[in-house]
């Protein structure tokens, strides 16, 4: 690898290592001050279950973050290897064909050089022997520099490479770190939520902020900005999880165990816990966020006003402005939901209008 190549490759590999990551750790810092300081105003256990949710988010969004680092760092790795192994070459190479003069010198000492010059017909040919003899001159010098730069060439990349193991180590010790301190979060959640669904106060409670978050996601959508076809595709759109159990219909949402009702402005399907959400038409990612209730949120713009929203995502494989095809994978759905267990919130709009999306899913 070229000197320049190198010092670019590296400088890459290390502004990755710092940029994403510490913007994350900074938002999990700043979201537990504010959880720490609502356990100190004796918040609801629905408010309580919004900061875990969101805990468990972030720490999983830092996760995913240091394994993306660790893929570079070794691919980075490899090509410092290849490099390193190029420059061990050069500098046998270089080190060979200097011996190789240097022996001829010893050998033959200036006696062959004079001879030479002595040796020519007349004054321009004298001229070109002194030329050639400079030009040796300047071979040799030539190895003798590149025997050098190649022995701090490699000097260099071995220091880089052992950097960079450091550097590998360190991510792994820290991703393990995280992932002690998800599952820690995921258990705290879980005896919140067997809290909140035995508490009538607190259920009503958490299907108030689940409109509230509904009604803000309508407030939210963007103007519409491009065309398509997605009103001809009615009763043909594919579903956008394998799963095609509803579990929460279109409307109004009666629950049985405290006589509570809800609007639900799409349909909520029960999945496995982390299953692939695909994209039901082509379109253009248009906004990606975080919604209490309903955690990570992707919405699709497909044209002509409509737009599809994918709520309770764990991992989202997409970023703003993608341009995307009908079927390509968005994410997967979290572990567990808000009052569920695992599932897919799935919205269609027309404009800021909800429509049922039963009516435009192929038949299950």
């Amino acid at each position: 690898m070229p000197r320049k190549g190198l010092i670019i490759g590296l400088f890459v590999a290390f502004s990755i290592l710092g940029a994403t990551g510490a913007e994350l750790e900074s938002q999990l810092k700043k979201h537990r001050a504010e959880l720490a300081s609502l356990g100190r105003e004796k918040a609801s256990v629905v408010d309580i279950l919004d900061g875990i949710n969101r805990e468990k988010s972030l720490i999983a969004d830092l996760i995913i973050d240091l394994e993306k680092r660790e893929t570079t760092i070794t691919a980075e790795l490899g090509v410092l290897a290849d490099s390193l192994q190029k420059a061990n070459s050069r500098l046998d190479s270089a080190i060979v064909i200097q011996e190789k003069v240097v022996r001829a010198m010893f050998m033959n000492g200036r006696s062959e050089d004079a001879a030479f010059l002595l040796g020519g017909t007349n004054f321009n040919d004298f001229v070109r022997r002194m030329n050639l003899l400079q030009y040796l001159a300047r071979e040799r010098r030539f190895y003798s520099q590149e025997v050098d730069r190649n022995a701090r060439l490699v000097g260099r990349l071995v220091d880089s490479t052992e950097a960079l193991l450091d550097s590998v180590k360190s991510v792994r010790t820290k991703r393990s770190a995280e992932r002690d301190s998800l599952g820690k979060a995921e258990k705290r959640h879980k005896e919140t939520l067997a809290q909140i669904t035995k508490d009538e106060g607190a259920y009503r409670a958490a299907i108030a902020r689940m409109e509230e978050s509904l009604a803000e996601l309508a407030r939210r959508l963007p103007e519409p900005a491009m065309k398509g076809d997605f009103a001809r595709k009615k009763g043909a759109i594919p579903w956008p999880s394998r799963s095609k159990r509803v579990i929460h219909s279109f409307g109004i949402v009666s629950e049985k165990r405290f006589g509570t009702t809800f609007k639900n402005s799409g349909i909520d399907i029960a999945t496995d816990p982390d299953e692939i959400v695909s994209a039901v038409a082509d379109g253009r990612v248009a906004q990606i966020y975080w919604l209490r209730a309903y955690g990570k949120i992707v919405i699709v713009e497909h044209g002509d006003g409509f737009f599809t929203v994918y709520g309770n995502l764990g991992e989202i494989d997409v970023t703003q402005n993608q341009s995307l095809s009908a079927g390509q994978r968005i994410g997967r759905t979290a572990p567990d939901g808000w009052l569920e267990g695992a599932k897919l919130h799935f919205e269609i709009r027309h404009g800021r209008q909800e429509v049922n999306p039963l009516e435009w899913l192929v038949s299950a």
